[in-house]
This record gives structure tokens, sequence and C-alpha cells, in this order.
């Protein structure tokens, strides 16, 4: 005995299938774009900070192994692994940018502290230093790194490029604002201007009165204890 199909069951199961494909497909598109964006801050950080943040090696592959599956319909399967997915993303997002926001906010302090002194000795651009502590605080990488056409691999290599530049930048500007004072100071006054309190019995006699007849005088008088 044959049976008739329903055309219309038919139809409403097909239109389920793609509700349901569509559905998984935008969470995993997510979850693809905060992988991707992870990966390159990590290597904006290797750039700028000098610092390899540590994540989760198999997060990438296991997006990755979800998409292929979607790609081969198993839509049961990329249901089960989506929950444990979204977490293993979702942490190694948050500890990559965690890392990033301590970072940042010592170099914006150290950047701050490098204005108010440059306001006393006027050597480095007040622009350039304004532009450094602007990108530290707003943290507005991607207009940098991302175009139109590059795949990841090339992304990678802008993320790293712009930190190494912006590396640069800061130590140019560490070399314009430091590199006047005597090398016997040269290192404490930095270290004063990263708010570290300096020892008077550490210091020698000689490093005393540099330290004392150089433009940083009443800043000492603030940050030596």
């Amino acid at each position: 005995m044959s049976t008739e199909t329903d055309p219309l069951h038919d139809q409403l199961l097909d239109v389920q299938e793609e509700h349901r494909r569509r559905h998984l497909s935008d969470e995993l598109d997510e979850l693809s774009e905060t992988m991707e964006e992870t990966i390159l801050q990590r290597h904006l950080a290797k750039g700028f900070f000098k610092e390899e943040i540590t994540i989760d090696s198999k997060a990438k592959t296991r997006v990755q192994d979800v998409l292929d599956l979607l790609e081969n319909e198993e839509y049961e399967k990329v249901e089960t692994q989506l929950n444990g997915l979204e977490e293993t993303v979702e942490t190694a997002a948050t500890t990559v940018e965690n890392r990033i926001q301590e970072l940042r906010l010592k170099h914006n302090s150290t950047v701050a502290a490098m204005r108010r002194l440059n306001r006393k000795v006027e050597r480095v651009n007040e622009t350039r230093l304004e532009a450094l502590e602007e990108l530290l605080g707003d943290w507005r990488w991607k207009a940098h790194v991302y175009d139109n056409e590059s795949g990841l691999s090339t992304l990678k290599q802008n993320a790293n490029q712009y930190g190494k530049e912006m590396r640069d930048a800061f130590e140019d500007m560490k070399d314009e604002l430091f590199g006047a004072y005597p090398e016997e100071i040269r290192n404490l006054v930095f270290r004063m201007i990263e708010d570290e309190r300096l020892s008077y019995d550490d210091l020698s006699q000689n490093q005393r009165q540099e330290l004392a007849n150089s433009d940083v005088s009443e800043y000492i008088e603030l940050t030596l204890s």
C-alpha cells in the first residue's frame, strides 16, 4: 500500500530546517567573529606591549569543527556542542580583554605623566602624546587592522604591525623626553614617571645631585620618599 506525502507538510519541514540552520549559522558567525577579534588583539598586544597572552589553543579549532558540522547539516551535533563552544570562546575573549585592559591602563597612566612633565620641559610634540593617550583610552584598533579583502593571516600581520608602530611611537617619545637627562639618572626619572616610589637612601650622592640640578626637581619633592 503506497502512502502519499503531504506537500504542505514537507514544505513546512523544509522551512523549519532552514530556520534552524540560519539560527545556528548566526550564532556560529557571532562566535567566529569574537574568536577572530580575540586572536587579532593577541597579536596587537604582542606587537605593542611585548606580551604573549595565553588562551586555550583549541578554541579556534573547535569553532571550525562546529562550522564544518553545520556545513554538513548535522544540526543536532551542532546544538549539542554549541553551549560548550560558547563558553570556551567567551573565556578566551575575557582573558585577552582583561589583560589588555590592565596593560592599557598602565601605559595610559605613564603617557599622562609624560604629558605633565612635557608641559614643563617641552621636548615632545604635545599632539603626538595626546594621540597616543587617546588611542590607549579609546582602543579603537579595528579601523587600523581590518580591511575589506584580507583573510585572517593578513589581518594578524596587520594587528602585529600596528602594535609595533604604537610601540615605536611610545619608545621614540620616551627617548625624546628622557634622553636629555644624564644616563645615570635617566632611568630614575622614568621610574618616577611610572609612579614608582624611590628611596632617598638608595640613591648615590651623584644621583641626588644630578636630580636636584635637573628640570624634574619639583617633581622629585612629590615622588621621592
